[in-house]
């Protein structure tokens, strides 16, 4: 009974867009302080829009990035002051892949400073397949609201797909960061 219950509700989130327009996320007090600088750090994952988004902070990372005309590879090394590498995965929950061909955006505001960040997440292929990152300093400690929008994917679909991600997404996460350190993520959703 339990489950079906919470399925029900999971189904009527979803039919409704709740998680998608603004819902707070909950949030869960890490046993210990995790440093994000050093190891990834699962900040969340929720369910919106038919498809799992996922957030991580992790140590700030060098990428080679196709620029200019006619293209090149460029390595893009770690900026003055960036520590954090923000790693966003939008997953289809169906077949568990990684939703590729989206803009995905990043925006982050530090309750405490009330410091703002944002910006537009790149692709990238790394050790954990695609995902979409940017390296940030962040804002300083405190805490911190964040919002990830999944823009509409850029690519063809089959007929029994053609309705699935139509319009963009956008999901909230919750994080506290104390001397550096994540002591505070959203709770994942299931």
């Amino acid at each position: 009974m339990k489950n079906a219950l919470t399925l029900a509700a999971l189904a009527a989130t979803l039919a409704f867009g709740i998680l998608a327009h603004g819902a707070e996320p909950k949030v869960r007090v890490l046993p210990s302080a995790e440093d994000a600088t050093k190891k990834p750090v699962l900040v969340g994952r929720n369910i919106t829009g038919n498809m799992i988004v996922i957030f991580e902070l992790e140590p700030a990372k060098g990428m080679w990035m196709q620029m200019g005309s006619p293209p090149r590879w460029v390595e893009h090394p770690i900026g003055k002051g960036e520590v954090f590498h923000v790693d966003v995965r939008p997953v289809d929950p169906e077949s568990n892949t990684r939703i590729s061909y989206a803009e995905v955006k990043f925006s982050a505001v530090n309750r405490n400073n009330k410091k703002k960040l944002s910006g537009t997440l790149h692709p990238m292929w790394g050790r954990g397949g695609l995902h979409y990152c940017m390296n940030s300093p962040l804002a300083g400690d405190g805490t911190y609201e964040a919002t990830i929008t999944v823009g509409v994917p850029a690519f063809a679909r089959a007929s029994q797909d053609k309705d699935l991600w139509t319009k963009p997404v956008t999901t909230k996460f919750h994080f506290k960061l104390a001397g550096g350190k994540l002591t505070e993520v959203t709770e994942p959703q299931r």
